[in-house]
């Protein structure tokens, strides 16, 4: 038996209020709930509302009955807890970033394999060298520009569109983007601990990093780009 609009809709609203903010997240727990209580009504021949509070609680979230009227069973069963769908949320968050690590992974050796990015990258190294000779501080500015080159990607597409907000895949895409500047911070805060003050630190150190860094750079914002290309293809999405 096919769910009318209005239980689909009631579905939804129900997993908004348990607090599935992401919305990626939700339509696939819609997707699931909706087919799990359609089947339900089907083969055993219940009512939506018990088809959906089995299928709630068969999601992992906890339910104490002891001291709830009959009439009241439903609405104060599918609200008690939200447990399961937390642990889903968290279950999803390692999947992705384990994906977003293997395929940031694969650009890099895919870029290492070919010689036009191996001249990409001798060109970066030789053009800060050369802005280092002349204007060491210049090129350590220049190097935190390409340290944070992901994150101001994603924050582009978080203005452009909003599909990309509240999104569990671009907030673990963004968390990987990430990661070089995470790594550069705690170089920082290695060497600064040697040092009186920041002026006093080497900033050709810093512009190492960021020629070490580059190809991974590179690596992330592909990897967000094709996240953004399977997001809108999966999901359908007409990105404003």
């Amino acid at each position: 038996m096919k769910l009318t609009k209005e239980e689909i809709q009631f579905i939804d609203n129900y997993l908004i209020k348990n607090e599935v903010k992401y919305w990626d997240v939700r339509l696939e727990l819609l997707d699931h709930i909706v087919s799990a209580v359609e089947e339900k009504i089907t083969k055993d021949g219940i009512s939506f509302n018990e088809a959906l509070l089995q299928v709630h609680r068969g999601f992992g979230n906890q339910f104490i009955e002891f001291g709830v009227p009959k009439i009241k069973m439903f609405e104060s069963g599918l609200y008690q807890s939200n447990i399961g769908f937390k642990k889903f949320t968290r279950n999803k968050q390692k999947e992705l970033g384990r994906k977003y690590r293997k395929m940031t992974w694969n650009h890099l050796k895919a870029k290492f394999s070919t010689f036009k990015f191996w001249l990409e990258y001798l060109a970066v190294i030789l053009s800060f060298i050369s802005i280092y000779q002349f204007k060491p501080k210049a090129c350590f500015l220049i190097g935190l520009l390409v340290l944070i080159l992901p994150t101001i990607y994603s924050a582009y597409y978080s203005l452009k569109d909003k599909s990309t907000r509240k999104s569990l895949n671009f907030a673990m895409a963004t968390s990987s983007a990430m990661a070089v500047w995470s790594l550069y911070n705690l170089s920082f805060y290695i060497l600064k601990d040697s040092y009186e003050n920041v002026v006093n630190m080497p900033h050709g150190f810093f512009v190492i990093v960021a020629c070490l860094f580059y190809p991974m750079i590179r690596a992330n914002i592909e990897v967000y780009q094709n996240v953004y290309k399977e997001n809108k293809k999966t999901f359908n999405l007409k990105f404003l």
